[in-house]
């Protein structure tokens, strides 16, 4: 009975580690692969047009400017 729970435990670990390496094989084979192509390059985006995202684009400018002072401030220990 312990043998053949061995027996199985050994199977499956067997299993297993045969499936991690196939799945390093092709990772590496297909970073290689696609390492032969190169990105496309996204075209750029006209301006938008007034009122169409200029506020959202202005306010998350504002946070990054404050949490930016606020770090700075930290730094400093003011």
């Amino acid at each position: 009975m312990i043998a053949e729970g061995l027996e199985l435990m050994m199977v499956g670990m067997g299993v297993v580690f045969s499936f991690l390496v196939l799945l390093v094989i092709l990772m590496k084979l297909s970073g290689f692969l696609l390492s032969k192509f190169p990105e496309p390059e996204e075209p750029v985006k006209a301006a938008s047009k007034a009122g169409q995202g200029g506020a959202a684009g202005s306010r998350a400018s504002a946070t990054m400017a404050v949490a930016l002072a606020a770090a700075h401030r930290r730094q400093k220990g003011i």
